[in-house]
């Protein structure tokens, strides 16, 4: 295998583990804020549901307040309805009004209580809520944890793949060939070459044409014509 070809795959063979160092770096924050958010959305859902709970209390409550005059009202056609010195007419006034009142007081305590109901129920549910996101909360400060100690790590390997990756690219690789093998790095996830067996890319199982294996067996850069990566053969 040619010089520039070798210095390629050892290069490779860093950037390869580079790659996942740094695919790990980014995936770990992104998994952590999900669950933060995850957390979030709980936390606000609690607070929207108990909100909703007091919203119905208070509906409630100012029904029971309007009964309060309703009933008043009640007591005091009751009374003037039992005065001696009323017309009959008036006394059927005051009993049709009473009977109202009492209709209206009794399909008003049913709506109070449906309302304390559907409050106490939506309580219920908010407190399920508040019990998941303690129980999420303690798994998440575990995995916030780990994660900050894999990042400690990975960050590690990755200072330590750099130092190995500055000695290697500067070792017998012209600058053009470098600078191809840079764009495919990034283009390519990390896997800029690929093997040639059989005569076809190991990568994209693509068959190579026959030239192009000719002129790989030269010694000359050859790119695959389906992935582009930098072709070798052991």
């Amino acid at each position: 295998m040619q010089p520039t070809l070798q210095a390629l795959l050892s290069l490779q063979q860093i950037d390869r583990k580079l790659y996942s160092v740094e695919s790990e770096l980014e995936r770990l924050p992104i998994e952590l804020q999900g669950r933060e958010e995850e957390l979030a959305r709980l936390t606000e859902q609690s607070t929207q549901l108990k909100a909703q709970a007091e919203l119905l209390r208070r509906e409630a409550k100012e029904i029971e307040d309007y009964t309060v005059g309703m009933r008043q009202r009640q007591r005091k056609l009751e009374t003037e309805s039992n005065k001696q010195k009323i017309d009959a007419a008036m006394l059927a006034s005051y009993e049709h009004e009473i009977r109202t009142l009492k209709r209206g007081i009794s399909d008003a305590e049913d709506e109070a209580l449906r309302k304390l109901s559907a409050a106490e129920a939506v309580m219920d549910e908010a407190g399920a809520l508040v019990g998941k996101h303690g129980k999420e909360f303690e798994v998440f400060e575990v995995f916030r944890a780990n994660v900050e100690k894999e990042l400690a790590e990975a960050e590690g390997r990755r200072a330590e793949l750099a130092k190995q990756r500055d000695s290697a690219s500067s070792d017998g690789v012209p600058a053009d060939a470098f600078d191809l093998y840079t764009k495919l790095l990034k283009s390519r996830e990390g896997e800029a070459l690929s093997e040639l067996a059989d005569g076809h890319c190991q990568s994209c199982f693509v068959q190579i044409p026959r030239n192009l294996g000719v002129r790989l067996a030269k010694g000359d850069l050859v790119q695959c014509p389906s992935c582009t990566r930098i072709l070798y053969a052991i």
